[in-house]
């Protein structure tokens, strides 16, 4: 069973001997790698029934029927509270891992952890989970078939909900705080991977005088900024 680079990544950030649901967990091999190598036991759910068949086959292939439950849940709505320590849920775009987080918010508690690895709208995750007064406190940024990938390691605060002006939520969402302060080799490859398409972009849209062009141009050149201000940083 080959992980790869992304979801190894997602299963080395959970702690270990967690209980912990893996929400969306298709054919399980996230689940199975907690349950052996996490010493976690697992419940690995999934919207559609299918998934869930192979999900189950795959389990008991791999001798790990005792540590991984399977259930078929919409996100969070088939769990209690209190029933797990952490959360788990990858392949799916940010709007969808917000709802599902939102439609469960009741289900959270103070101290859970929430591993995350969100295919787009990153930093709409990083803005709502602020809201949300869930604080970030790991990111990975990674490189798997051509394509950039981000895992996140978030942990839920005291009170929830807890006020939080849009300001203050959207302070750190471009590019969050934790890779700027600990840059990976990866990260440094992706700003400078991320400014030469911004770049790019601007001289495409210059060429458009539309008020929407004028206005992306706008948010373009924001992030460029942002961008090139932590590359500077980061020498």
């Amino acid at each position: 069973m080959e992980l790869g680079i992304r979801l190894q990544t997602l299963v080395d950030m959970v702690k270990s001997g967690q209980r912990v649901a893996d929400i969306g967990c298709d054919h399980a091999y996230v689940s199975i790698a907690l349950a052996k190598d996490k010493d976690c036991s697992v419940i690995a759910a999934d919207i559609k029934d299918g998934p869930l068949e192979i999900a189950k086959e795959n389990i008991k292939a791999a001798g790990m029927e005792e540590k991984i439950e399977t259930r078929l849940s919409d996100g969070l709505t088939e769990f209690k509270k209190g029933e797990v320590d952490a959360i788990v849920i990858a392949g799916m775009g940010g709007h969808l891992i917000v709802d599902i987080l939102k439609a469960g918010e009741d289900r959270l508690r103070p101290g859970m952890q929430l591993v995350l690895s969100p295919q787009s709208d990153l930093r709409l995750v990083r803005y709502e989970l602020r809201k949300m007064n869930c604080f970030i406190e790991k990111e990975a940024c990674l490189s798997e078939g051509g394509k950039w990938y981000f895992v996140l390691s978030a942990r839920v605060g005291m009170d929830l909900p807890m006020p939080v002006s849009d300001e203050e939520a959207a302070r750190n969402m471009m590019y969050g705080t934790y890779l700027p302060e600990h840059p990976s080799e990866e990260f440094r490859e992706y700003l400078v991977w991320e400014a030469r398409g911004l770049e790019d972009l601007l001289q495409s849209l210059s060429k458009q005088k539309t008020p929407a062009a004028k206005a992306r141009q706008g948010s373009l050149r924001k992030q460029l900024a942002e961008n090139q201000k932590i590359q500077e940083r980061l020498g």
